[in-house]
């Protein structure tokens, strides 16, 4: 199954950048999509777009952070979405304008700790003075927009190995009144943006299209995966939030990614009212070692250490 055949050479100051965008580029016919945009599905689903490792993701090959962030809000501005953004602390003083840039367009930031480090690894009491850290350099900015919501968000969705970790951050997080910001569909972007990188600056066409079509084709089908898993486990549809990196991969196809996920059905929601769908209030008891999305975080939660329903 391939989609989004068509390429187009974006310039930007200092760099040349691909962008994947719809539409006959290079006279070359579009592969078949599930919906093609003439046969687009009036949106009936819901789903949130959400950004990790704010201002930018960090790299292997470095990264221009004003080209990604541009290609970014560029996309989230032309299908109108409002996304949330979780920041890494220690890079708010280098990264001061690029996070202004979100707020300016609406967008909302979050905590994602002060060094992204993760809470199976270092510990209860040192997480949390993480989350402290975090927080404090943040603050100023969402306070100067006006942002009373704290959203946060696990390093790698790690929320504790232990009943004893597990509890005493999330009773943390609810004394400093924090809402949880789970995801729900968690593509391997990180490994994507890695074969990106392997490509070199300015890929070759025919790589670049390949790489392009397969990991759209990956998100949309980790979506339907997550659909058929809440359809068995939820008995229902659920309002999804996908986890995207704010990475040099998501910046240049992420107006590729959109349109897809439009032709799908979906409705682009901010992550209030994502959060409002009941099954991100429910209690899990997950202790494994992957970073899942929250509805198979549940199904696979031990049903001894649950509370009573």
């Amino acid at each position: 199954m391939k989609r989004g055949k068509h390429i187009k050479s974006f310039r930007f100051p200092g760099v040349i950048v691909l962008c994947a965008l719809v539409g006959g580029v290079f006279g070359i016919a579009p592969a078949q999509d599930k919906k093609s945009a003439n046969e687009k599905k009036s949106p009936t689903k819901e789903i949130c777009i959400t950004f990790n490792e704010l201002p930018v993701a960090k790299s292997f090959a470095g990264v221009d952070r004003e080209a990604v962030t541009y290609l970014i809000l560029e996309a989230l501005k032309a299908h109108k979405v409002k996304a949330t953004g979780f920041v890494v602390g220690e890079n708010v003083e280098t990264g001061f304008d690029i996070l202004g840039r979100w707020l300016n367009d609406g967008h909302q930031l979050g905590n994602m700790t002060y060094s992204n480090q993760d809470l199976h690894e270092l510990g209860i009491e040192q997480f949390i003075k993480e989350i402290k850290m975090g927080a404090g350099a943040i603050a100023p900015m969402l306070d100067g927009f006006g942002q009373k919501e704290r959203y946060f968000r696990y390093p790698y969705l790690h929320y504790g190995n232990t009943v004893e970790a597990k509890k005493q951050v999330k009773l943390f997080l609810e004394d400093r009144g924090y809402t949880l910001a789970h995801a729900s569909v968690v593509p391997e972007d990180y490994l994507y943006n890695l074969s990106l990188e392997k490509l070199g600056k300015i890929p070759d066409s025919a790589e670049y299209e390949n790489l392009m079509n397969e990991y759209i084709n990956h998100v949309l089908d980790e979506i339907e995966r997550v659909e058929r898993l809440c359809k068995e486990f939820i008995k229902r549809p659920v309002r999804q939030i996908l986890l995207l990196r704010a990475n040099r991969l998501n910046a240049i196809y992420l107006e590729e990614m959109l349109t897809a996920i439009e032709n799908m059905g979906y409705k682009f929601i901010p992550l209030d009212r994502a959060l409002k769908d009941k099954v991100y209030t429910k209690s899990e008891a997950y202790f494994g070692t992957r970073g899942l999305g929250y509805v198979e975080m549940l199904r696979l939660s031990d049903p001894d250490l649950l509370p009573a329903e």
